[in-house]
């Protein structure tokens, strides 16, 4: 069945226009999240692995091997099954750096341009045979549908569409690290396409065909030549080595690591390829047989890799052609499209930004997407040069088992660089180098000139596959054993490695916030851009861009770098972040960062069970115990970076723990800086009541410390010091109030002694002076004696005041039942204050009214008003009036006591009652005044409350109001009605 050209021609472009609508439908958001973020997407995405090998080759490999065509299949499938172990790590480092490439993961644990640059090299050589085969495939089925078509003319035409497509699909959003949700959704509608038309052509393949299943199995009866090649075992070597192939292919080839790491959005979508994946490629190989039957049953002229292209003109079906025509150019153009974008980043990442980099004036985005669009028009006209320059073109499988070979030479590495810390870049490359040599000399020469040198080995291809993987491993082995491995690259090792959690400590940045971020990056890449990407990675962190500690400008920095990565390579990523975002203290390779440490094992607590999270319970008990541990913890690492700082520090300080963890001591501040300081560098291990000055108030502080031996096993070298801070502040006021206290109370013994010995001659002199009086006729000896009378019972008075005053409370536990007039209690507490001479000059006014008695205790009363107006005495100016009043308020005596002072701040009103809080200087007040005449309130019965006395904004003054019972309720009708003070 012949088609026309034309035909073919609009099929395919209308089919490219397809995807290309797909993906701007989901560039715009035209098609919802729900769907193009859904794992199933992702899944088929993945399908782009399918290419031409599983669509063409397949059944011409059916037809030699038998069930040995299966081995892509399972090989790809075991990849995905075992992924915990391998693909899950990956991507977990991927998505944490920003790597787009196994190239961009090598030279990042390898720490070496040369690694990436190795890497892409050999992807290259072995990538382009792969091109080659899409563009080959594609043409080769035009030509069979169409013969009078010129199979040059047909790839060259192919070449310029599928060039069109891949720059957009590449390159139409941006720069090259952007999740390209088009392309993804793109490819994956090919691989259902793919699926579909090849379910389809081997259901027409069936009842075409044989007319059923039943017909199938009948025909094969009647072949047994065909069985018993189905059942051969004769390969199973090759078939062993095929597995291996597609396992390592699934991993190491471009476009596969493209699409399983880089466009990955969801690490949950992962878990569901694990098993969806495989049933994929088992649905796509169950037609393979009944294709290859129904062609060798037809008798089909057409080779036997394009039996499901053909078949449907073998049968007279034009449709059925179409359908496999379509499914064939899915395969090939999935392929092209997602392999020469990675290979444009590799290229461009590994090849031309370590020789030639953009400066500080370019548009860097434009530059990069410029050169990437160049790049995947060249990849492509590359691949139709391998295409077009051989005489004899080779066929499908030849090309396609020489480009994943390729791919093998990488496994040592991949494996090695998960689970063996101990392989460096020697090893690496070398290995490398002498499987790829091995490859070069024996597989691809072949297929470039011709030339086969396994004729002159007796060796067969399988043979040199091992051979060539073999050598890679030892030498890789023995080299990275016997060479040096810098400490750049064991740390990078210790970083992707699963079985430790080791990171290098390094603290202190010379740039210390997200400005000065800017400015040391604004050289190597302009104003714009160094604006750009910090404030992107200030997003990517939910940073503010206010925010200056220590911690959070190490996590900036690194995201930086990770974004970088992404853009210009980790390779030139890391220098420059190395040389314009330097450490200023970095240590020892085999040190240890206790927070990086804390973080992975908190990331990974979800993954623990049985004696590994019974130590992880444990390791969080201790941890809480001392974050909520009453004293203040200060751990230095060991080079004096702060490694914890627990919740009593953040009080105690005022410093927040996660704005100093990753500090120096000299980035927390004084005084507490030279404090904490000065004792580490000290001999001593306890330093007790360390005086500091805290915001006008001074703190009493006693530290411990502790110092942290090294650990006897090398793998972990942690040296620091623990620092105890005891705040005993209150502890101390305490004990000056007590001896303040004491003090008083020995001053009340003295005052009681001396006014019993001045009550002798003060009774004495009235005595004499009452004699005068009364026994001479002089009037004016007779005034002059009453006047002494009058001052002698005036020192009498206060002395007795003097010594109830010191005598109130003592041997008395409880207080006495007396009336006691509020007046008199008022007048008596004025005359004791007043003998203070040194005070201010206030004028004191007592508006009381008369004979408003309370039943209580008169000394206790009086140091209630003493304490009051001592109060008022203090807050107020020279010059100004305190006022001590009192009244009859609905059967209740209300006694105020008013000043015209600073009043009380609104903030502080709630505490003025606790006992020790003051707000007077250090050495002027106790804080236990007003505590002490609230319990004495309480005691009596009554009530106090305190209120601004006024309305003005500048000193106020306070009115403190104390309400008791009183002692006579009948005087309420006698007089007075209830008004407000």
């Amino acid at each position: 069945m012949i088609f026309d050209l034309s035909t073919l021609f609009i099929l395919g472009i209308c089919y490219l226009m397809l995807l290309f609508g797909i993906a701007l439908a989901t560039d715009k958001g035209w098609i919802p999240q729900r769907i193009t973020h859904h794992p199933i997407v992702y899944v088929l995405s993945l399908g782009v692995f399918a290419s031409v090998w599983s669509y063409y080759a397949v059944t011409g490999s059916a037809f030699r091997d038998g069930f040995g065509y299966l081995a892509p299949f399972i090989g790809i499938s075991l990849a995905f099954l075992f992924s915990p172990v391998m693909l899950r790590p990956i991507l977990d480092i991927t998505k944490s750096y920003q790597l787009s490439s196994l190239a961009d993961l090598l030279a990042f644990r390898y720490r070496s341009p040369l690694a990436g640059t190795l890497t892409t090299i050999v992807m290259l050589m072995g990538v382009t045979p792969l091109l080659s085969l899409q563009i080959q495939a594609v043409a080769s089925s035009v030509a069979i549908l169409a013969p009078e078509a010129s199979q040059t003319t047909l790839a060259v035409t192919f070449c310029l569409l599928i060039t069109l497509f891949a720059i957009f699909f590449g390159t139409g959003r941006g720069a090259g690290r952007e999740k390209h949700e088009g392309l993804v959704m793109a490819i994956a509608f090919e691989s259902v396409v793919k699926l579909l038309a090849m379910l389809t052509v081997g259901g027409f393949a069936i009842y075409q065909g044989f007319g059923s299943v039943a017909g199938v199995d009948q025909w094969l009866q009647a072949q047994p030549e065909l069985l018993s090649s189905i059942k051969d075992t004769s390969t199973a070597g090759s078939f062993h080595v095929t597995v291996i192939l597609f396992f390592t292919a699934a991993v190491a080839s471009p476009h596969m690591f493209y699409m399983i790491f880089n466009e990955n959005n969801d690490p949950k979508a992962l878990t569901m390829a694990s098993w969806a994946l495989p049933l994929y490629f088992l649905l796509l190989s169950l037609p393979v047989m009944p294709i290859l039957w129904a062609g060798l049953k037809a008798g089909s002229t057409a080779p036997l890799d394009f039996y499901p292209v053909t078949i449907g003109a073998d049968y007279g079906s034009p449709l059925i052609t179409m359908i496999g025509f379509l499914g064939g150019l899915s395969a090939a153009s999935g392929l092209i499209i997602v392999i020469t974008l990675a290979l444009s980043n590799m290229c461009l990442n590994h090849l031309i930004l370590p020789v030639y980099q953009p400066t500080a004036r370019n548009d860097i985005y434009r530059w990069l997407l410029w050169k990437r669009r160049i790049l995947i028009a060249a990849l492509i006209w590359i691949g139709f040069l391998f295409y077009y320059i051989p005489d004899d073109k080779l066929s499908v499988r030849a090309i396609g088992n020489v480009s994943y070979i390729a791919s093998l030479q990488f496994l040592p590495s991949i494996v090695a660089l998960l689970y063996w810390p101990r392989g460096n870049k020697n090893g690496y490359m070398a290995g490398l180098f002498t499987g790829v040599a091995i490859w070069l000399l024996f597989l691809m020469l072949p297929v470039v000139t011709g030339v086969d040198l396994l004729e002159f080995t007796n060796l067969s291809s399988r043979e040199i596959i091992a051979i060539s993987l073999v050598c890679n491993i030892l030498i890789f082995v023995m080299t990275s054993i016997w060479t040096h491995t810098s400490a750049e690259e064991r740390a990078s090792a210790d970083i992707c490695a699963l079985d430790t959690i080791r990171r290098r400590n390094r603290t202190g940045l010379v740039a210390r916030s997200p400005d000065e971020f800017i400015a040391k990056l604004t050289k190597p890449l302009g104003e714009r851009t160094a604006t750009r990407e910090v404030l992107q990675a200030l997003r990517d962190l939910k940073i503010d861009q206010q925010e200056k500690s220590p911690h959070a400008m190490r996590l900036l920095r690194g995201r930086l770098e990770a974004n970088l990565s992404g853009l210009l390579g980790p390779s030139i990523a890391h220098d420059l972040i190395d040389r314009f975002l330097p450490y200023t203290i970095e240590s020892a390779a085999d040190s240890t960062d206790v927070d990086v440490i804390e973080s992975r094992i908190e990331a990974y607590r979800s993954n623990l069970s049985g004696m590994a999270e019974d130590l992880d319970n444990l390791r969080r008990y201790h941890r809480q115990v001392l974050l909520e541990l009453p004293l203040g913890v200060c751990s230095l690492g060991e080079q004096n970076q702060i490694v914890m700082w627990n919740h009593t520090m953040e009080k105690l300080t005022g410093t927040p723990g996660q704005s100093v963890l990753g500090a120096q001591l000299s980035d927390i501040g004084e005084p507490w800086a030279s404090l904490i300081h000065d004792f580490t560098v000290g001999d001593a291990a306890h330093a007790h009541k360390r005086v500091v000055q805290v915001k006008n108030s001074r703190r009493f502080i006693s530290l411990h410390k502790a110092i942290i031996e090294k650990s006897a096993t090398h793998k972990i070298k942690q040296d620091g010091v623990v620092i105890l801070l005891e705040d005993l502040t209150e502890t101390e006021l305490l004990e000056e109030e007590l001896t303040h206290s004491e003090r008083l109370a020995s001053i009340g013994r003295l005052a009681a002694g001396v006014a019993h010995e001045i009550g002798n001659p003060i009774t004495g002199i009235a005595c004499l002076a009452q004699n005068i009086r009364d026994e001479t006729d002089n009037d004016e000896l007779r005034s002059m004696a009453r006047q002494i009378i009058e001052q002698t019972d005036r020192t009498s008075r206060i002395v007795q005041s003097l010594v109830n005053f010191a005598h109130s409370g003592a041997n008395k536990l409880d207080h006495n039942s007396e009336v006691v007039t509020v007046e008199e209690c008022a007048k008596e507490a004025i005359t004791l204050i007043s003998l203070d001479k040194k005070r201010k000059d206030i004028h004191y006014v007592v508006n009381c009214r008369p004979g408003l008695q309370i039943l209580g205790d008169s000394q206790r009363l009086l140091q209630v008003m003493i304490n009051l107006i001592n109060n008022a005495h203090d807050a107020s100016l020279a010059g100004s009036t305190i006022t001590i009043a009192s009244k009859l308020v609905s059967g209740s005596v209300q006694i105020s006591v008013t000043d015209e002072g600073t009043g009380i701040p609104e903030e502080v009103r709630d505490r003025i009652f606790e006992p020790f809080f003051t707000t007077k200087e250090p050495g002027e007040g106790t804080g236990l005044g007003l505590s002490l005449v609230y319990s004495i309130v309480e005691n009596l019965d009554g009530h106090i409350d305190i209120i601004n006395a006024s309305l003005r904004r500048e000193n106020p003054g306070t009115r403190v109001i104390l309400t008791f019972p009183c002692y006579d309720g009948s005087a309420s009708a006698a007089g007075a009605s209830p008004h407000a003070l």
